[in-house]
């Protein structure tokens, strides 16, 4: 055994150096028919056999290293991998060398003669034949129908996904001659790193006893390495969430800089991966149950490091000085960035469950049920989000502007996603709900142009004609070019009517701008300035006056 070992990692560097791979570099692996299969098969797996028995997992040799990647290359070109998930194929197709290896080493193969070339898997008519099994086995050789590789022939799928159940059906059988001893068992249970593999050393003989197909230190290797990336999880989320606190209100570069503690999330189950599979070298199903798992969390962890980028994404763009960061406008850009982000998590969810093996199908289907579950048990807040697209769209108000809605009179504070805020003229704050804001009239009091003022000056009804001109004269002097004034809107005044107790002397005007708080500063110069005005001209005002009659019956 130990020449045999030393012969074929000299062919390997002989080859290396000066053979036919050094002419022919790319040359793959002949799958041209069974026998020249199972042949590169054997001999690869003797290759990797012999360099792992030399060098270990991690040669310090750069050369080594290429030949085993090599030779790997080569392994996996024999067999048929289509119907295995992407993120799976590379660990099991060499778990499912090593184990097929393992059979041959244990039982009787046929003599190569024996075994099917090109010409003999031919037909009468010249087609070829799809299958050849090994004689007492379920072993498959299967003829590639399809692809880069069509015509040739490749262990079959159910061959690849059963390799481990064969070993364990003949696992009891010793060794024929020459076999490449213990691979499966070298390869399956021996650390993939120096450190790992000096300190599993160290441990007594039972912790290296395999439990449930790993190792029983590789079995408590993988809680550690879950709890800690759980942890490590927890950690870098709660200190995200703890700089991201407040939001872009918080301060932009602090809620922008938030977005670093995801990110280097996703590549603590990455990491994890990498670890349980080249470190600890869990294998079969329940390194497919942790990668699987730990790969979902990726994918989850990478749809919230984007949905995250949409909502920085619409802070930055709102950030630009010629955007108030309350209007409209930059609620519309909140809401179109953030749903730009939702687009790539779904399209990020979908190719990344493709990945993973799920079935697209199922992924929409999942999806449309999940969506119409979501639908059914939020329809106000889905009301409440179309009413916000339907105020953004329309912009009937703006954040700052006063309006008249319901029995509310206020000026709006905040236009969000679920209600709109309004402060109102008493100091209480009112929030109405979107959908109710978009199906509501509205009187939009901030969008006026100008203010305008009716009032009506009592008369004495006494009083002489002339005085009742000189009146309306007096007041069209005060009320020329007066503060406010517009050329297009110019004062009116006229002697209104004869009411019970009083004339009634009318007169409007119109302030420009709308500023309420200058207007209501005007109004009372105004009228202070009418009321001296009238005094000074001996014009008598009419004052309220109740008449009271009383009717007493007399017996």
């Amino acid at each position: 055994m130990k020449y045999r070992i030393t012969f074929l990692f000299l062919f390997v560097v002989f080859t290396s150096w000066g053979g036919d791979k050094s002419i022919h570099p790319l040359l793959p692996a002949d799958t041209s028919s069974p026998r020249a299969t199972l042949n590169s098969f054997n001999k690869n797996c003797e290759i990797a056999y012999a360099l792992l028995k030399q060098e270990g997992r991690n040669s310090n040799s750069e050369q080594t290293r290429m030949q085993v990647e090599e030779a790997i290359r080569n392994i996996k070109r024999c067999m048929n991998l289509s119907k295995i998930a992407k993120f799976r194929r590379d660990n099991m197709a060499k778990e499912a060398a090593v184990s097929l290896k393992e059979v041959f080493d244990r039982i009787k193969l046929p003599k190569e003669r024996k075994i099917p070339d090109r010409d003999d898997m031919k037909n009468s008519d010249g087609t070829f034949k799809d299958y050849w099994t090994i004689p007492n086995t379920e072993i498959v050789f299967e003829r590639v129908k399809e692809g880069p590789l069509k015509g040739t022939y490749q262990f079959s799928p159910d061959t690849v996904e059963r390799a481990s159940e064969f070993l364990q059906r003949v696992i009891h059988l010793p060794y024929k001659p020459g076999a490449t001893e213990g691979f499966a068992e070298s390869y399956l249970t021996s650390p993939g790193s120096d450190w790992l593999a000096s300190l599993v050393k160290k441990l007594p003989l039972s912790m290296r006893e395999r439990k449930n197909g790993q190792a029983l230190w590789q079995w408590i290797g993988l809680v550690i390495v879950l709890l800690g990336t759980f942890l490590v999880m927890g950690i870098i989320y709660f200190i995200g969430r703890r700089i991201s606190r407040g939001g872009a209100k918080a301060g932009l570069v602090k809620y922008i800089f938030g977005l670093v503690f995801p990110i280097i999330a996703v590549f603590v189950p990455l990491k994890a991966i990498d670890i349980i599979t080249n470190d600890i070298v869990l294998s079969g199903t329940a390194l497919y149950v942790v990668r699987f798992n730990l790969s979902l969390i990726t994918l989850f962890a990478s749809m919230v490091v984007v949905l995250g980028i949409g909502r920085r994404a619409g802070e930055v763009i709102v950030s630009a000085p010629n955007i108030k960061s309350q209007s409209i406008d930059a609620q519309l850009i909140r809401i179109m960035s953030r749903l730009v982000g939702f687009i790539f998590a779904m399209v990020l969810l979908l190719q990344g469950g493709k990945h993973l093996g799920i079935p697209l199908s199922s992924l929409l289907a999942g999806a449309g049920v999940a969506g119409m579950a979501l639908a059914l048990s939020a329809q106000d807040v889905l009301k409440n989000i179309f009413g916000s697209v339907m105020i953004i769209m329309d912009k009937p108000f703006i954040v700052g502007e006063r309006i008249k809605v319901k029995s509310y009179d206020g000026f709006v504070e905040e236009i969000g996603l679920r209600s709109t805020k309004i402060r109102l003229l008493n100091g209480h704050q009112a929030v109405i709900p979107n959908e109710d804001m978009a199906r509501r009239d509205i009187e939009n009091v901030g969008r006026r142009p100008f203010i305008r003022r009716t009032s009506k000056i009592p008369l004495a009804l006494d009083i002489s004609p002339e005085t009742a001109e000189k009146a309306v004269t007096l007041l069209k002097e005060i009320l020329n070019e007066h503060e406010g004034f517009n050329s297009s809107f110019p004062p009116r005044i006229w002697i209104d009517d004869f009411e019970r107790d009083h004339l009634s002397l009318k007169f409007i005007l119109w302030y420009h701008p709308a500023n309420y708080w200058k207007f209501t500063e005007y109004s009372n110069r105004l009228n202070t300035q009418i009321l001296e005005t009238f005094k000074k001209e001996k014009i008598k005002m009419a004052l309220p006056a109740f008449t009271t009659q009383i009717n007493q019956k007399i017996k």
